[in-house]
């Protein structure tokens, strides 16, 4: 309920009367509900959970008793229409970006008041962890590097990458993830060179180097770490551009603290490979927050005058791409102190890895 008193103090120091949040994981966030389909109304100091009947009793087990609990009779958005339009209230705020255009336009013409879309209003709460959300996110990190050490043993040629995916994807249900974060990325060869490879059915090869970047779910809790290997000995170029990537990364990790800019940190990851003159080749963020979303705010980049807080939890992702040859990815998770930072991800990464093969 405490998170849910901190929405209600913002909304008042912005004047905002009441306030619809449609996003599932700021539904989580603010009342510990783990389901589906259901939403919450922030109306006059009463936080309204609404649902349908097979959410009711799990309502009752996971929400904190001072919200109410509400079984719509028409729809979600029906009966937060209802409730808005008796309460008296002259305004509503929303949140804009989490609506179809369809279900957006029924809200507003039913409502019999002004209503505004917002965006980020709970994520700014979410960006900062608490001491909760950095023991789940460091249970789900722990998944990862047992994964990683165990998929080590397993990688050989002949298999393909649906192979290794599903392999990994297996092991960490069993270790006790709730499941991926996201689509499990396993790219070999060529392939290695497309930032985000999903695995494919090509087979792996000797003298494949391997992208693997995945993560687990704890409690609802997100992991996310890059590591590329290589099946034997590689293209000489490769090795030199995971030496590049490597840097790059470790200037990152050791630059990130409380207080810096996003853009500044951008600059220092950069440099490395700009110096190389291969920042052409390194395509996407330079890093972003994770928590109940894989991916969330404030992002890595060299636009971002975001500045960073004690207890975000950063990604570092730096990466070359080089098409018809390979690409090179590292990436581990860290979270923020007003000092050097905690690398939560312990996988090995200072020396391309290179699996025997028979």
């Amino acid at each position: 309920m405490e998170r849910i008193k901190k929405v209600f103090q913002k909304m008042a120091s912005e004047e905002i009367r009441s306030l619809l949040i449609t996003n599932d994981k700021n539904v989580r966030y603010l009342t510990g509900f783990t389901g589906e389909d259901s939403i919450l109304l922030l109306l006059k100091g009463q936080a309204y959970f609404i649902t349908d009947g097979r959410y009711i009793e799990q309502a009752k087990i996971e929400l904190p008793k001072e919200v109410a609990i509400v079984k719509w009779e028409s729809g979600l958005i029906q009966e937060a229409v209802a409730r808005i339009n008796a309460s008296g209230v002259d305004s509503v705020c929303f949140e804009g970006s989490q609506m179809s255009y369809q279900e957006g336009t029924a809200f507003v013409n039913n409502l019999k008041i002004s209503a505004e879309p917002i965006i980020d209003f709970v994520e700014e709460f979410r960006a900062v962890k608490d001491e909760a959300e950095i023991k789940n996110t460091v249970e789900a990190v722990k998944i990862v590097d047992k994964t990683f050490m165990h998929i080590l043993n397993y990688i050989r040629p002949g298999i393909t990458e649906k192979n290794v995916a599903a392999e990994m994807e297996h092991f960490m249900k069993n270790i006790g993830s709730e499941g991926t974060s996201f689509a499990t990325i396993v790219a070999s060869g060529v392939r290695s060179s497309f930032p985000h490879g999903e695995a494919s059915d090509k087979v792996i090869e000797k003298g494949d180097i391997i992208t693997l970047d995945f993560g687990a779910l704890y409690k609802g809790y997100a992991s996310d770490m890059t590591r590329t290997i290589a099946v034997g000995e590689v293209d000489p170029k490769l090795e030199e551009i995971y030496g590049i990537v490597l840097e790059a990364e470790l200037a990152g990790l050791t630059a990130i603290q409380e207080g810096m800019m996003s853009k500044e940190l951008d600059a220092i990851i950069r440099k490395p490979i700009l110096e190389k003159n291969l920042n052409q080749r390194f395509n996407h963020g330079a890093g972003h927050s994770i928590g109940l979303d894989i991916h969330e705010a404030p992002f890595i980049s060299g636009k971002s005058e975001v500045r960073f807080k004690k207890n975000m939890i950063q990604t570092i992702e730096p990466g070359i791409y080089l098409a018809g040859l390979g690409g090179i990815r590292i990436e581990d998770d860290i979270l923020v102190q007003e000092g050097q930072g905690i690398i939560l991800t312990q996988s090995p990464k200072l020396d391309l890895i290179k699996l025997p093969f028979y």
